[in-house]
């Protein structure tokens, strides 16, 4: 019997950092996601394969299914987080406890472009095992659970958390401008935990974090180029001061035309830039620009005007 499971990647256009603070972001799903194939068996083991974009093992382990003892494995380090996984699933599943044959994943995206690697597989154990997926990411992750949201969504959302319990709402943001938007990727991946670890040091500011969920209203909302533009300079702003660290475009990009933002972490993954200069960023060396319908998900939600 197969059961298969779909998820998709992520970009978080508002709220990094101060979203695990309680302020309200705006979260785009992508196009590119995550597979999971589980094939059913009896033969007492669980065998997990995981490949790449391109179909390409990077991956494999072999589990005794009742105890999850690691009987074969091509990574120690990553088949720890892997047992750890399957061991809340386990623990926490009502109907698909101990499973017995092979699980496949399979990347749709460059496992450097943070789009999402470990919220997929998560999402996807998660529906695989019948359990909530918010309860797997808090278990083993130190993230707000905005990718969680995207992964299951067809739609833009807005994503508020508050002691591990989200409010994730469906908005219509499909901008008039959206032609006019890029996605950049800088060509390292960040590592989100190390930074989480390191913003959740900063003492917690309300008025900050209010203007920051009032900031992503106004994008929301915004109709205009230059609107949407004036919001992501202040929002960069913002959180550049409180987390002490320089903007992007300060840093790589002063000379550039319109508005450049970083997405989730900073200093690594995508940015968001405006005015849609491909060759500006091409000639810098950065290769991957894509546009705004080449990455996001076009949204099935529509509100009734």
């Amino acid at each position: 019997m197969l059961k298969s499971f779909h998820s998709n990647g992520k970009l978080l256009i508002s709220g990094e950092y101060l979203v695990l603070d309680g302020a309200l972001s705006l979260a785009l799903p992508c196009k590119y996601g995550q597979s999971l194939n589980f094939t059913e068996d009896s033969n007492g083991t669980l065998e997990w394969i995981s490949k790449d974009m391109n179909d390409t093992i990077w991956f494999t382990a072999y589990f005794e299914a009742k105890t999850l003892q690691v009987l074969k494995t091509s990574n120690y380090n990553t088949v720890k987080w892997v047992k750890k996984i399957l061991e809340f699933c386990n623990k926490n599943s009502l109907k698909n406890k101990n499973l017995q044959g092979k699980i496949e994943c399979k990347l749709e995206f460059p496992n450097n472009w943070g789009l999402g690697s470990s919220s997929t597989l998560l999402n996807n154990l998660a529906s695989l095992f019948e359990i909530n997926p918010y309860d797997l990411h808090f278990s083993t992750t130190n993230g707000s659970g905005y990718d969680i949201a995207c992964a299951g969504s067809n739609s833009a959302l807005t994503y508020q958390v508050s002691q591990n319990i989200p409010d994730v709402n469906k908005v219509d943001w499909s901008p008039i401008f959206r032609e006019e938007i890029l996605f950049i990727f800088l060509k390292k991946k960040q590592k989100s935990n190390l930074e989480v670890k390191r913003f959740k040091e900063l003492k917690k500011d309300p008025d900050l974090i209010n203007r920051i969920s009032s900031i992503t209203k106004e994008i929301i909302h915004s109709k205009t180029i230059e609107e949407f533009e004036y919001l992501l300079d202040e929002h960069e702003a913002i959180t550049g001061q409180y987390i002490q660290s320089e903007t992007i475009k300060s840093k790589c990009f002063s000379d550039y035309e319109g508005s450049v933002k970083s997405l989730g972490a900073w200093g690594g993954d995508f940015v968001l830039a405006t005015r849609k200069n491909k060759k500006y960023f091409l000639d810098k060396g950065f290769d991957t620009v894509l546009s705004y319908p080449e990455i996001i998900k076009e949204s099935t939600f529509k509100t009734i005007s």
